[in-house]
Formats: structure tokens, sequence, C-alpha cells
């Protein structure tokens, strides 16, 4: 029987390929030097990994955390314009003695659920963060952070444990550059959410504690138009700083129809003397990363529908011993512009050794690999391009060797040989006995 593998050109031998992790495909090298420790980069269109870097690290995500918090109450709070909270004093406890990220909410006043999550977003209110937790844990912050663990669980995103909602540094409070990536992918689900990151502006709807309107601004200067950092295509989503994660951005851009997710953690924020720098390495490393990407990658068909690439075995057919197969679908994948599709491998793997008639065009019969320097890239299915009739006596002719091949059949024809040497070897005593007899009559009578 022959199997045939149908190539479409050898392997282009590309340096910019290794393996990743965790998703499989193909990682590329960069055209600039990265300062952050940890990056994960997904172009969102093809859910292709285009670049990733120390991903499973646990790390502290500082006030990136609140990515979870604010997607996490998105969905547990049905009307967030109206519905109104006040906050416990006793939120502001764990603060004490530290310099926090805060949007000047005062002990005992009142504002919207959608003011809170806005003062989160935007300007990474820690004390906004702790007073949603303790009114959607009924009291219990600890409880809202349960929440919180048993959606990270739920998404996926099983190397990450929280223990506060608003990302202050604790032992056991981590996750990794892969699991962000599967919470701001989870939290840009949530209806309201991309919304609410991608505001650079915002003025309380109720804050009866202030008499002046309470107006929070964003601190991601690359949606600011006027900023030294804006990036144009960029919207939210989050960004976080703390001596012990450096500093951390979390974002979204699309330009000419292509949208990546970027994750950067650990990037410079404080020199020797503990001093913050005035350069964010996090914003320059998110640029140089999507204006890579943005000239780098292009979608390109690998394989078109209805292709005939080649030809598997064909048995119970008479007068044809082989069957055309052609792809059943388009395959198109994220590369970078300088590599050809020919340097895409093909490889056809069938279900079965030979395809048996009857078989009617357009069947499944097996899948067709792309495989660029070494790592498969998709697959299509194959199905059969033209149809092929049953002959009945060769239909026949495999039955009877079916059942000639089978465990019973041969059994039977052991068991029946068997029998057979005992009928013959009794028959054989028995002649032998009953010649005795006549010898001992015949001398009895004599």
């Amino acid at each position: 029987m022959k199997k045939l593998s149908i190539l479409m050109a050898a392997v282009f031998v590309f340096s910019l390929f290794c393996a990743t992790q965790p998703v499989q495909a193909a990682q590329y090298a960069l055209d600039f030097e990265e300062t952050a420790e940890a990056v994960y980069m997904v172009n969102l269109d093809t859910d292709t990994v285009v670049f990733e870097k120390n991903a499973e690290e646990r790390r502290s995500p500082a006030s990136i955390t609140k990515i979870m918090t604010m997607a996490l109450a998105l969905e547990l709070c049905e009307d967030p314009a109206n519905t109104y909270v006040t906050a416990p004093s006793y939120i502001w406890d764990e603060f004490e003695g530290i310099s926090i990220s805060h949007c000047d909410i005062q002990r005992g006043e009142t504002l919207t659920m959608q003011d809170l999550l806005y003062g989160m977003a935007l300007q990474s209110a820690n004390e906004a963060a702790n007073i949603v937790a303790d009114y959607l844990g009924n009291g219990s912050i600890a409880d809202f952070v349960e929440l919180m663990n048993q959606k990270a669980q739920e998404i996926g995103a099983v190397n990450t444990h929280f223990t506060n909602p608003h990302g202050l540094y604790g032992a056991d409070h981590y996750t990794t550059a892969y699991d962000i990536y599967l919470i701001a992918k989870y939290a840009l689900s949530v209806p309201g959410f991309e919304d609410l990151v991608s505001t650079t502006v915002y003025t309380a709807l109720y804050a009866d504690k202030h008499s002046e309107p309470l107006t929070f601004y964003t601190t991601n200067k690359m949606m600011v138009k006027n900023s030294d950092y804006y990036y144009e295509g960029l919207s939210g989503i989050k960004t976080g700083t703390l001596p012990e994660a450096g500093r951390c951005f979390v974002s979204k851009a699309t330009r000419n129809g292509f949208t990546y997710l970027l994750v950067v953690l650990g990037c410079p924020a404080y020199d020797e003397n503990e001093t913050e720098l005035a350069t964010n390495y996090a914003f320059l490393d998110t640029e140089q990363f999507y204006d890579w990407a943005f000239s780098t990658f292009r979608v390109k068909t690998l394989v078109e529908e209805g292709k005939i690439v080649g030809q598997t075995d064909l048995d119970l057919c008479w007068g044809k011993d082989y069957l055309l197969v052609m792809t059943d679908g388009r395959f198109t994948a994220l590369l970078p512009e300088q590599i050809q599709v020919s340097s895409v491998v093909t490889e056809a793997v069938f279900d079965q050794e030979a395809v048996r008639a009857p078989v009617q065009k357009g069947d499944k019969v097996g899948s067709l690999k792309l495989i660029l320097a070494g790592e498969e890239v998709g697959q299509v299915d194959l199905v059969a391009a033209e149809s092929a009739e049953m002959n009945e006596w060769l239909f026949c002719l495999d039955y009877v060797q079916k059942i000639s091949r089978s465990f019973w059949f041969k059994f039977a024809v052991i068991l029946l040989g068997i029998l057979v040497v005992l009928y013959v070897v009794l028959a054989i005593v028995r002649n032998r006995n009953r010649r005795r007899y006549q010898s001992v009559r015949h001398r009895r009578r004599l």
C-alpha cells in the first residue's frame, strides 16, 4: 500500500524561528532590544503568538491586578451607573503610612459603582478597588478576592493567585505574563470593560463629600494625544508600577486591520537610589513591539480550497487503485512579510491506509499538515476529489479474505484439523484392534 506525503516545497530554513511555549506558534527575533523581563504578545485576529519571554515566570503584577477586579465587578453588578456604594472606613487601614495611587475618595463617601470602576481604570485607585471588593464581597474583601482566584482558575490562569484586589505587593500575590494575557482576553469579553479602559478622562456621577466635580485622568499616557508617549490605535488596558514589580503594562492596539494584545512586565522603574525614573520604559517597549509587529507581519494564504494535493490508495474499485484528494478549506496564517509561501511544507495524513469504495466526492479521507521550519502552523481536511463505485465481486472477495484472516476462522480451521487428526488416529486404532480381534478369533477356530 502506498501513502503519499505531498510536499509543496522544501523547508526554507529561516533563522527567525524557534519553539515557543505555551501556545504552538513560531516565535520571531526582534529588531530592537527590549527592557521588559517578561513579555507575551498575541495577534488577536489569528490567535498567533508572535513573541514571548519568560511567559510562565511568576511575578508580582502590581496594579495589573485591577483588570480582574474590574472585569469581575462588571459581571457581578447589573447596573453600575445606578448602584450607589458608600466607602467603609476600614478599607484605608492597610494603606496607612505608605504612598499609593488613589483618586481622593473620602471615608464614608458615596459614589456609584461606575465611578469606582473608572477610578480604578484611569487613576489606578487602590481605595476604589477595596471599596468595590468590600461591596461585592458582602462586607468581606477576602471573599471577593476568593472570587477573583476562582475566576482565574476558570479561565485557565492556573499560575495566578491573588491576595488583594488592588495589586500592592504580597509574597503570595502573583501571576505570569501568559496568565495576564488570559485575564485580559477574558476582561475584553465582558460588556463595558473595553469602554472603561479606553477612556482618558472621566468625571464622577456622584461624590457627596466633594464640593467640586471629582475628575479622573488616565495613567495610560499612550492614549493621551498630547503626550510624548501617544500611540495611534492603542486602547487600554492597564498600567502598574511597584518596586518589586517594575513598570508593567497591558495594552491592545489596532492598525491596518490587525489587532495585537501585549503584556510587558518588569521594565525598569527605579534607579539604584530607589528614585522613580522619569522615562516610562514600559511605554517605550510597547511602542517598539507594536511598530515591529505592524511592520513585520501579514496574513498569507498557505493553501487554497479545492487544491488537488495528491492521491491515496483505493480498494474495492474495479480497474482503479488510487483516489485523488483535495483540500476542503482555505488556510491563512500570520507570517513575516519576507517569508514566502513556498517555504511551507505539507504532509498528508490519511484516516486509513487505503480508502474503501464506495466513496463520494467531498468525503473526508484525512488531513493536510502545514509545516514551517519544523513547526506545524495548522492543517486542513483532505477530501475525495472524485467519486468511486464499489465492485461487488471485489467486495465479496475482500469479505472472504477478511474472514480467513479472523481469529475465529483460524481457530475453527485448527480445531477442525485437530478433530480430523483425532478421527484418523481413532480410525487407525479401531482398524488395528479389529484386525487383532479377527486374528485371535481365527486362531481359536483352528
